[in-house]
């Protein structure tokens, strides 16, 4: 009898076997439950619905039968690998619902099932993606490929990894492998081109996702990247074009929607830009990266309490500052009553930044703080001056003791106040030279005849962001397009730069490495000057002489007029209280607000404008007039 039982139990489950191999599921698994039912510990029938189920995309279903033939049968590694399959199947779907604490515990059960699985470490390096660990991903990522050599996905993954970590030469490097097994994988193309974008080599990562949307015209995200490449190289038109196809596919495209806004930010539509992004908000409400490019809108449209709110978005929303706060969440100022206790303001962004919202630690100290400034190194002298401020700490060493702490540009929000506020504190000058040092430049600089203009022509190249260097071309003007400023008779004209654009200078000129020239080709429009190359009167160059900007302010201190592109150093002579005139960019930072020649952050500050995108010549061309006017007065 139990011969016969055996024979039948074989023959109905080689039927199972066939139905199975050939597709015929439904079949395959009645006879399975047919002979589970029989014999509840027949290890190779529950086994096989634990394939079975796998087969269907029940991994639930498929991990509890493996599991219960491996407790029958501890020794049986064809059960063993598939329940490590069906254990990474089940925590896919995990990930895929956002419940990565389920699919993180059941990939790590996979691997003490089977250590060293190459999937189950390519999915713990998935999850970590997923979760913003990017560090994390790629270890578990490079630990996979190690298992099974090149693998088209892990390397797609790994370049994505790698891409988040900022290596971007080993990101392309990643990518381009996937790329070379499989040429048709899309998704590593596209993310090729962000890794070639962020190596500013913008014409490759063109030419990058134009492939990846000639393979699939309707790949969204490499649409959108195309249309903030194109954005990047001054591309407008065609920034909006590709956007616009997108948002005719997909009107509520978040990211076509915010992406757009930010073209039209550059192109000085801002009421435009704000439609864009209001629409785009009402859709995601929560988007850090929306909320960011609103609060620039909205400050350079004046609505800044609407504005400072959303700017608290920058250390998610803005790229450039992802990861940079670092301080102690728990311990940060919210508005909280400030009498009696030690507050930490610190530095996060540029020199400008800091030199632009330090008078704000006035109106902290006058709640009855005790206000500390964590600074630049090279700002720590001199923001010593500022009305309020009780001690300055240098980046990069101890903190002092505090029972709160803010960011700098979180202050007009915490504070509540506004630039066109009335009573605004800290109006200038809220900075200070210090006297013995602007004592001996006034000496130096007794003997030099007229009007003394101190110049900027260029502002830093942050070369980490193709979209920060593309920003800072823009807002730099060639020294040599100054010569109508410098044929201004009636003056002397003093070099403020620093930087690689000092080579702009000629060097060959001047005595003991203080005065320097500047070497003007025709053809110049103003009809007085003739020939061939001609050099204008002396451009005085002393910045080999200041170690930090104290020593730049006691300088400037005796300067009467400041010209200068947008850098730290207009902010300086603002907050000195020193005439500066500002040449702008057609695409002006928000703080410049928009269609305005004054400032209400510097009293002092004129505002000379490019009317349209990277025409310096009018700007130009109008402060050369605004400065004979003012020599002709002298």
């Amino acid at each position: 009898m139990n011969t016969d039982r055996a024979a039948a139990r074989n023959e109905d489950l080689a039927l199972a076997l066939q139905h199975h191999t050939a597709g015929r599921l439904d079949e395959a698994e009645q006879i399975y439950q047919r002979l589970y039912a029989a014999n509840r510990r027949d290890t190779e029938v529950i086994y096989l619905l634990g394939v079975l189920c796998c087969d269907l995309g029940l991994f639930e279903g498929a991990c509890r039968f493996l599991e219960e033939a491996l407790f029958i049968t501890p020794a049986f590694p064809e059960a063993r690998g598939q329940l490590t399959i069906a254990l990474n199947g089940l925590a896919d779907l995990k990930a895929s619902s956002g419940l990565l604490d389920e699919a993180q515990r059941l990939l790590q059960k996979a691997l003490e099932s089977a250590p060293g699985d190459a999937q189950s470490l390519q999915g713990l390096g998935r999850v970590a993606l997923m979760r913003g660990d990017a560090a994390a991903a790629e270890a578990w990522l490079v630990a996979s490929l190690a298992q099974r050599g090149d693998h088209t996905e892990t390397l797609n993954w790994l370049g994505l990894a790698q891409l988040q970590t900022e290596q971007y030469a080993a990101s392309e490097t990643s990518l381009r492998q996937a790329l070379r097994l499989r040429p048709d994988l899309n998704q590593a193309r596209n993310n090729l081109g962000l890794a070639l974008r962020h190596q500013s080599r913008l014409g490759e990562a063109q030419t990058c996702f134009e492939e990846a949307l000639a393979h699939d015209p309707a790949y969204q995200n490499a649409r959108i990247n195309l249309a903030n490449t194109l954005r990047i190289l001054g591309q407008h038109a065609g920034a909006l074009r590709e956007l616009d196809t997108v948002l005719a596919a997909n009107p509520d495209a978040v990211d076509a929607l915010n992406n757009r806004g930010a073209v039209l930010q550059d192109l000085g539509q801002a009421d435009q830009a704000l439609a864009s992004l209001t629409r785009a908000i009402a859709i995601s409400p929560s988007s850090p990266q929306v909320r960011w490019n609103l609060a620039l809108t909205q400050l350079q449209l004046g609505d800044f309490q609407n504005g400072w709110s959303n700017f608290e978005s920058r250390w998610e929303g803005c790229e450039n500052l992802r990861g940079g706060y670092h301080m102690p969440v728990d311990r940060a100022w919210r508005g909280e009553a400030l009498r009696g206790k030690r507050l930490l303001l610190w530095a996060e962004q540029g020199f400008g930044d800091t030199l632009q919202f330090v008078r704000f630690a006035q109106d902290a100290a006058l709640r009855g703080a005790t206000i500390s400034v964590l600074a630049q190194p090279e700002l720590a002298d001199l923001v010593r001056s500022a009305p309020g401020v009780s001690a300055v700490w240098a980046q990069g060493g101890a903190l002092p003791p505090y029972d709160f702490h803010c960011p700098l540009m979180s202050l007009p929000n915490r504070l509540g106040v506004s630039p066109d506020a009335a009573g605004l504190h800290g109006t200038t000058p809220y900075l200070f030279a210090a006297t013995d040092r602007s004592e001996y430049w006034r000496q130096c600089l007794t003997a030099h005849p007229g009007i003394k203009v101190g110049l900027v022509w260029a502002g830093s190249s942050r070369r980490q962001s193709a979209e920060l260097a593309a920003i800072d071309a823009r807002r730099s003007v060639p020294l040599q397009r100054l010569a109508p400023i410098l044929a201004v008779d009636g003056c002397s004209f003093y070099s403020l730069q620093k930087g690689t654009a000092t080579v702009e200078l000629d060097h060959r000129a001047g005595a003991a490495g203080r005065v320097q020239h500047v070497a003007v080709p025709d053809p110049i429009r103003n009809g007085a000057i003739q020939g061939g190359t001609i050099r204008f009167g002396a451009v005085h160059d002393y910045s080999a002489e200041w170690a930090d900007f104290s020593d730049t302010a006691a300088f400037v201190a005796n300067l009467d007029l400041v010209i200068s592109v947008d850098t730290a150093v207009a902010h300086l002579a603002g907050a000195l209280g020193k005439t500066v005139w500002l040449l702008n960019r057609h695409d002006t930072c928000w703080r410049w607000l928009r269609a305005r020649s004054d400032s209400p952050w510097y009293a002092t500050l004129r505002q000379f404008r490019q009317p349209g995108p990277g025409d310096w010549e009018t700007p130009i061309a109008t402060a050369a007039a605004a400065l004979a006017d003012v020599s002709g007065r002298h």
